[in-house]
């Protein structure tokens, strides 16, 4: 009988030790399959690193990368002058399109006479370039009109129009997503100009306008993000003080709580808000994390996997001092503010 019981404990033995050999491989590779991709300026020239390794953008002398997306091994990166009236400018694998001839709009100038346009965010999706912004008409007698629109490959889409009337409806706008090829692009819509006017919740789907909250609920929008089971607004409730996140997909809402809810991104179904600045919320549950001290500010945050890949800052006297990537806890990179700013952070699976 001792001869068979030891053959067979050697055979657990060998299972289970291959088994826990096996989740040390997948855990490994899960967390350093990954290219962690993040834009910026450094030394007055616009940039991005991978994996640490820091590239400067084709003619990017005094222009800051602000977001960064990677898609099918093309490397996508939006920046902005630094200096107003700022323009807009378009890397696509460090090829630089300047924003106003691929939309066909003039350059901004001072002049308010002539015609000036925003470029507020931008997606990439199946190698679609959409751009995300307005374009405000000439000023004639202190009036204009504004057009909010999104552009795909160049071509304009006109969501709203409005003048610049006190009296009349208009809209004031953060972010946009796609969900399953549609277009979400959420509104805080104001019945006048003045500050006090009642405010409605709304997003155009594509070109279609839907009413998410009226008038009379006093609330607004922060930020709208997707994920894995749907399309999350965070929403604001001036009446009960109560933040959450509606899904437009199935109409429900989550974590209604005290806390304050703004930015945030999604990692399949888990909700990570990193809006109060120093720690993040995952699915409302604050999460502390170790960091460097005084790197209190996250200027961008995205998970992938259950890992957590932020931006900070540190200030001193107000004035930003310095710039640190982390991977969850581990510092991976750092940028000195004298000579650069860290703006967007983006991570690919292998």
């Amino acid at each position: 009988m001792r001869t068979l019981i030891l053959p067979f404990l050697f055979l657990l033995t060998f299972i289970f030790s291959c088994r826990e050999n096996t989740n040390d491989e997948i855990l490994e590779k899960t967390v350093n399959s990954v290219d962690v991709y993040v834009a910026g300026k450094e030394n007055n020239i616009a940039c991005y690193w991978k994996n640490n390794v820091k590239i400067n953008l084709a003619n990017g002398t005094g222009i800051t990368a602000r977001k960064i997306i990677v898609e099918n091994n093309d490397v996508y990166v939006l920046g902005s002058g630094d200096v107003a009236p700022s323009n807009f400018y378009l890397w696509k694998n460090n090829v630089k399109i300047n924003i106003d001839q691929y939309i066909g709009v003039n350059s901004n100038t001072v002049n308010p006479s002539d015609y000036y346009h925003i470029i507020d965010d931008f997606l990439v999706d199946q190698g679609n370039i959409y751009l995300f912004g307005s374009v405000r008409s000439p000023t004639i007698a202190a009036a204009y009109t504004r057009e909010l629109c999104y552009w795909k490959n160049g071509v304009k889409t006109v969501l709203f129009t409005e003048d610049s009337s006190f009296s009349s409806p208009y809209m004031t706008t953060r972010n946009f997503t796609m969900y399953n090829g549609d277009i979400y692009v959420p509104v805080n819509k104001k019945l006048t100009h003045f500050a006090d006017s009642p405010n409605e919740v709304g997003y155009f789907k594509n070109n279609i306008y839907n009413t998410v909250s009226p008038y009379s609920d006093q609330k607004s929008f922060r930020h709208i993000s997707r994920g894995s089971s749907g399309v999350y607004l965070s929403m604001y409730d001036n009446i009960t003080n109560n933040t959450y996140y509606k899904n437009l997909i199935n109409n429900t809402d989550s974590y209604i709580s005290q806390t304050v809810k703004g930015k945030f991104n999604l990692d399949g179904n888990d909700i990570y808000d990193f809006s109060n600045g120093q720690n993040y919320f995952k699915n409302d549950i604050n999460t502390p994390s170790m960091y460097a001290s005084g790197f209190n500010t996250i200027e961008d945050l995205l998970a992938l996997n259950q890992n957590v890949y932020h931006i900070r800052s540190r200030s001193i006297s107000d004035n930003k001092d310095s710039y640190k990537v982390y991977i969850n806890n581990t510092e991976i990179l750092q940028v000195s503010a004298i000579n650069g700013i860290l703006t967007s952070i983006f991570v690919i699976q292998n």
